[in-house]
C-alpha cells in the first residue's frame, strides 16, 4: 500500500492489524497525535449514512483532514479506510461512491479526486487539495 489514504473494501485481506473508528481518527488527528505508521480507520461510510446532514458532516471531515495535512504528511502514514458498503464507480474512477444500505454516498467531498488501483482499491494523497 501506497503512503496516503487507501481506500478499500473490509473483504480486503491485508487490513491492517492496527485499527481506529474514524470518529476517534478525527479527534486525535486534530489533537495532534501521532500514530502507528500504518493503519485502518473504520467507520466513514456509516458515519456518513446516519448523518442528519451528509453534506456538512463531509464537508466538516474534509476540513479536519486538510487543516491537518501537514502533521499526517509528516508521518509519512499509509492510512486505509474501511469501507463496509460496496465501491462503485459512477461517473469516473476519481469519484467512486460506496453502496451503504441501500444508499449511495460520494466520497469525493469528503477525500476529492481518487486513483483508481485496483477493482475496489482507491488512492488520495495525505495532503488533499482544496
Amino acid at each position: 500500500m501506497d503512503i496516503g489514504f487507501n481506500i478499500i473494501h473490509r473483504s480486503n485481506p491485508d487490513i491492517f492489524k492496527e485499527r481506529i473508528g474514524i470518529i476517534q481518527f478525527l479527534k486525535d488527528l486534530n489533537e495532534g497525535k501521532r500514530f502507528p505508521p500504518d493503519f485502518a480507520v473504520y467507520g466513514l461510510d456509516s458515519l456518513l449514512y446516519y448523518a442528519e446532514d451528509r453534506e456538512r458532516i463531509a464537508k466538516y471531515i474534509r476540513n479536519i483532514l486538510q487543516d491537518n495535512a501537514n502533521h499526517l504528511a509528516s508521518g509519512n502514514y499509509i492510512i486505509q479506510i474501511i469501507i463496509e458498503g460496496n465501491i462503485k464507480v459512477v461517473e469516473s474512477d476519481e469519484r467512486p461512491r460506496v453502496v451503504y444500505k441501500n444508499e449511495e454516498i460520494p466520497l469525493y467531498p469528503v477525500i476529492g479526486r481518487v486513483k483508481r488501483l485496483d477493482l475496489k482499491h482507491f488512492h488520495a494523497p495525505l495532503n488533499l487539495q482544496s
